[in-house]
């Protein structure tokens, strides 16, 4: 398959995996970009060292191009991001910030940058910065997802824009890229498709749960963590939604657990969340609780107290594969779907001896 986004970044089909946090990690890049895609770790709140040493893991288990995610605004965002650069990771996607730094950074050494946008303002923004192109996140989205459908936010962009789009939101299957790139995509970003494969972290518990549900079992609410977001609907994700009172004192508790995962000091993750002001605090407390849960869907697998990303796309999910398997299946599907609509749409001949 040959796209601009084939030919931007010199992979073989169009297709990433999304930059997932705590999600996509090392095994799964490789696999994606040793497939013929564009694998991308998710740096997501790590500290440096971690996604350092994750970055030189990647590059031991592939000779292709791979990629890397850092949302900016998370704790130890802007340092992986300085990791990142520092590493001269091929592609860079950013999300949650202002990244001309990182465009003009990457473009010294040769490396492409993506942004992750959700509207028309802020694609524009990030064309005007200088990036390559841009991941445009539909409603449909799992995570920090935006209000716009991916049937209308891709082709708006692909009318606006000189740099490619990729279009995410409830793409999981062939069907889904050829409708993606008569959109005017150059190319897909999945996440929910990827994480339900034999290579994905999550928990047996929750990759064959995924594929019980269908489209309408997720949850997309502003208080997982204070912005939209889209979760898989379990039991822990409409409890936390519904809940009238944060449980402050289990909070209190998880905040150690949280510094230590990010290698900050207690004290000080104590204090710069504290000086957010109260509509921050309370977010914050939030995304430790959701970091919680998060984290029993790969350890226990517990269905009930367990909670993570999902889109709309999960009810497409019929099967566990692993990412070869899929990545072939995608493409022969796509190679099919273009040939059936090919068959169905008349010929310019055929318009003329229709009209006369």
């Amino acid at each position: 398959m040959k796209t601009t986004i084939t030919e931007l970044f010199g992979i073989d089909y169009p297709i990433l995996n999304a930059g997932m946090g705590r999600v996509a990690f090392p095994n799964m890049v490789a696999a994606v970009s040793n497939a013929g895609g564009l694998g991308v770790y998710g740096a997501g709140s790590n500290p440096p060292e971690v996604t350092r040493a994750a970055i030189r893991e990647i590059r031991s288990l592939t000779d292709k191009p791979f990629g890397a995610n850092a949302p900016l605004a998370l704790p130890n965002g802007m340092a992986n991001a300085k990791v990142l650069l520092e590493e001269k990771v091929p592609v860079i996607n950013y999300s949650m910030g202002k990244g001309d730094w990182i465009v003009k950074a990457a473009h010294a050494y040769g490396g492409k940058v993506i942004a992750s946008v959700s509207d028309l303002r802020l694609a524009q923004r990030a064309e005007a910065h200088g990036c390559d192109a841009v991941i445009a996140a539909g409603f449909e989205a799992a995570g920090h997802a935006g209000e716009i459908g991916t049937f209308v936010l891709v082709p708006r962009l692909a009318e606006l824009l000189k740099i490619p789009v990729i279009a995410a939101g409830g793409v999981a299957n062939g069907a889904g890229l050829v409708a993606a790139l008569a959109l005017g995509a150059g190319g897909v970003s999945m996440g929910t498709r990827f994480w339900t494969t034999q290579e994905g972290p999550m928990h047996a518990n929750f990759k064959n749960k995924a594929v019980e549900l269908d489209v309408h079992d997720t949850v997309f609410s502003d208080r997982f963590d204070g912005i939209p977001c889209r979760q898989m609907k379990t039991a822990a994700a409409e409890r936390m939604v519904n809940a009238k009172m944060l449980n402050v004192w289990e909070i209190f508790l998880n905040s150690f657990t949280i510094a230590r995962e990010l290698n900050i000091p207690w004290f000080k993750l104590a204090k710069s969340t504290l000086s957010l002001g109260p509509r921050q605090v309370e977010s914050m407390m939030r995304m430790s609780q959701m970091l919680k849960m998060h984290g029993l869907t790969m350890s226990t697998g517990d269905l009930d107290k367990g909670m993570t990303a999902s889109g709309q796309s999960v009810g497409l999910v019929h099967d566990l594969p692993t990412i070869a398997v899929l990545m072939k299946a995608i493409v022969d599907e796509a190679e099919a779907v273009q040939r059936r609509l090919a068959s169905q749409v008349p010929t310019q001949e055929a318009w003329k001896d229709k009209v006369g």
